[in-house]
């Protein structure tokens, strides 16, 4: 096969392709291995019938299609190895003449591949790393945190609920007098005043005392997730049992005893501080390595495409659509609640792909520059470490070579990170010492007396 390569405007090529009479016949010889396989002619096993004799039965016609698919195919594949092209797109096919055995045939493929990447000065990039600090202030959080996590709630005296206090209910929720899907539980615990029920659910249980029960007439909100509930007026009956209160545990060297091999309050505020410290340092890096990489791209240059990024961004709506599902949401009802079309959310998305499409190709400039390679071993050891994650029956297919997509991938991963390692490496930072962002506090969990 003789192949030459036309370069044309926006990324696009037109490759010329020659087979000779051999490879034609070739493609012929394997057209007629798969079309005898599916025929069935009397006096013949399926499977068995001489070519002239299925030649004779359906015409030469028979093996045309297949004849093509095979030649175009192993081709125009043959063609991108050998010119190093990576398509973005199905080619657009034009053949010149007929397909006919014993003389050569002539094709030509139009694509667009990715584009040409070029890198700037990727070594001599500047940035400043931070190196933070942990403030006995935010140890005290963490510690409050640590805190509230162990906490109890007891329940109390009091005749009446107020805000800030927990309510052990029974409620079911009706709409138009039948109770709907979803809307009811029986001995649940609420934190009044937390927001977690629609407005004014909470606030309508204040004042109730112990064995009361009440009717809440409320509203759900207009851009409630549901669509059958949102707006709708519904009536809540709720019964209270009990009033109970948060009781924090004293923070003394027993406390710390308790939660961990500590002697002393001190050892744990010692450890809190360690740990603080792991996670600033590791957000750091984090930041750090962002910061070199967005340098880098910025100061190279690449062409895109519409087809490059709308690829990105059928990729991401498609993310996307797969995270709500995980929530119970269909993507139908994110754009209304948020008042949007899918052409205002691509296009929303639109700088975030282009982005993402621009880093990975200089990223993978960079490797090929370099000359970085992931080697077998890395491989398997990196394969080996993910695969505990997966359950047995994906394991086999995968150890098998059944799912090749799932080892590039891991490969392609093993590049990126070696990639970003050699370009942190070229940088020399000067180091800012400042404080990080606060660790947020986690929400506390209680437990039942």
């Amino acid at each position: 096969m003789q192949s030459t390569l036309e370069q044309l405007e926006n990324n696009r090529v037109l490759l010329k392709l020659a087979a000779d009479p051999q490879e034609v016949a070739d493609a012929f010889n394997q057209a007629y291995k798969k079309v005898v396989k599916r025929v069935t002619v009397p006096g013949f096993r399926k499977g068995r019938v001489p070519r002239f004799i299925l030649e004779q039965q359906f015409g030469k016609e028979i093996l045309y299609q297949d004849a093509v698919e095979i030649l175009v195919t192993k081709s125009y594949y043959e063609a991108l190895a050998e010119h190093k092209l990576e398509p973005v797109e199905n080619p657009k096919i034009d053949f010149e003449g007929e397909l006919e055995e014993g003389k050569p045939f002539k094709f030509q493929a139009e694509v667009e591949v990715l584009p040409e990447v070029k890198l700037g000065a990727y070594k001599e990039v500047d940035v400043k790393k931070e190196q933070p600090v942990v403030t006995d202030e935010e140890v005290e959080q963490e510690l409050k945190a640590l805190q509230e996590r162990h906490a109890e709630l007891v329940v109390t005296e009091k005749k009446a609920l107020e805000q800030g206090d927990f309510a052990v209910i029974d409620f079911e929720g009706y709409l138009n007098e039948k109770a709907f899907p979803g809307g009811a539980a029986q001995g649940y615990t609420i934190e009044v005043g937390a927001g977690r029920f629609i407005p004014g659910f909470e606030e309508g249980l204040i004042g109730m005392a112990p064995g009361e029960e009440r009717d809440l007439n409320l509203t759900f909100p207009e851009d409630y997730h549901r669509p059958e509930l949102a707006g709708q007026e519904v009536v809540f009956k709720v019964k209270l049992h009990e009033i109970k209160k948060k009781e924090l545990p004293a923070l003394d060297d027993e406390f710390a005893k308790e939660h961990g091999e500590f002697a002393t309050l001190a050892d744990l505020k010692a450890d809190l501080r360690q740990r603080l410290q792991h996670y600033k340092e590791h957000e750091a890096n984090r930041k750090f390595e962002e910061e070199v990489i967005k340098q880098v791209v910025a100061g190279s240059n690449v062409q895109l495409t519409d087809t490059l990024v709308n690829r990105e961004l059928d990729h991401m709506i498609h993310r996307m659509e797969h995270d709500l599902a995980a929530r119970g949401l269909r993507l139908e009802e994110y754009l209304k609640h948020n008042e949007q079309t899918l052409e205002q959310l691509r296009d929303q998305l639109r700088p975030q792909a282009e982005e993402r499409i621009k880093t990975d190709l200089v990223l993978t400039a960079v490797a090929q520059a370099e000359g970085i390679t992931v080697s077998e071993d890395e491989l398997k050891e990196r394969v080996g470490y993910l695969l505990q994650f997966y359950p047995p029956e994906v394991q086999k297919d995968i150890l098998k070579g059944k799912n090749r997509d799932f080892i590039e991938s891991v490969r392609s991963s093993l590049e990126r990170e070696k990639t970003v390692q050699l370009l942190v490496g070229f940088v020399a930072p000067e180091e800012e010492t400042v404080p990080a962002a606060t660790v947020d506090e986690k929400e506390g969990e209680v437990k039942e007396e």
